[in-house]
């Protein structure tokens, strides 16, 4: 018998435990998941998916954390090791999409276009998505308001301050094509426009009948008066 660290271990068996050991060790270096964190990884997925396929079809308010665990199979008190609570659990379900939603909207937009023109195609993106599931995303819009202490917190306020910034890149663009001479600074133009896309996607989401076509195209006229002041 050979003593290690964590027990004893058989002579015969040196050669194979050894073996196990670099492997195991080589994998996490190498930044090769291990069996553990794809378990891991797998309950989260199921989780995420539950989530986001019961708030659209039943809502908020009528889902409980209990037919969430039971859809992604696992127990409630694994669910909450990936969620504070049930509003943590909606964020959770939506905070990929909107990354890469981010992402999407304000990547290839034309250099040489009209700042309203390009704020008005990247947030056509936003109300693409929205439309595809109004109800999960009315109830995630209303859920956010003081939404700082999940655990998914972090990561949806940095989703919003990279729309924020992304938003300010296109402002300090247009500012040095000389398309705008504000005194404001870009930040704080930024901002504004975020609160008026904010406040007319939540007005849009409330009118059933209207296509996120529309939406966009009234989201564009409120910019332009905006961005007319910004001249």
């Amino acid at each position: 018998m050979i003593a290690f660290g964590f027990g004893a271990v058989k002579a015969g068996e040196v050669g194979s435990t050894l073996a196990s050991l670099f492997v195991s060790c080589s994998s996490s270096a190498m930044g090769i998941p291990t069996l553990r964190e794809e378990n891991k990884q797998d309950k989260l997925q199921r989780i995420r998916a539950a989530a986001r396929k019961l708030f659209g079809e039943q809502g908020f308010d009528l889902t409980t954390t209990r037919e969430i665990s039971v859809a992604a199979h696992v127990g409630l008190a694994t669910l909450f090791l990936y969620a504070r609570d049930k509003r943590d659990l909606l964020f959770l379900a939506c905070n990929d999409d909107l990354a890469a939603l981010t992402e999407r909207a304000f990547f290839g937009l034309d250099d040489e276009a009209e700042l309203a023109d390009q704020l008005a195609s990247a947030f056509r993106h936003f109300f693409v998505l929205y439309g595809e599931n109004r109800r999960l995303y009315r109830d995630l819009l209303r859920e956010l308001t003081f939404y700082t202490h999940g655990q998914q917190s972090v990561r949806f306020q940095a989703i919003r301050a990279a729309t924020v910034g992304e938003i300010e890149r296109l402002i300090r663009q247009a500012r040095k094509r000389g398309e705008i001479n504000s005194v404001a600074g870009d930040a704080m133009a930024a901002q504004i426009i975020f609160y008026i896309f904010a406040a007319e996607v939540r007005r849009w989401l409330g009118e059933e009948e209207v296509s996120a076509e529309a939406g966009a195209e009234g989201l564009e006229r409120l910019l332009k008066v905006v961005i007319d002041g910004l001249r």
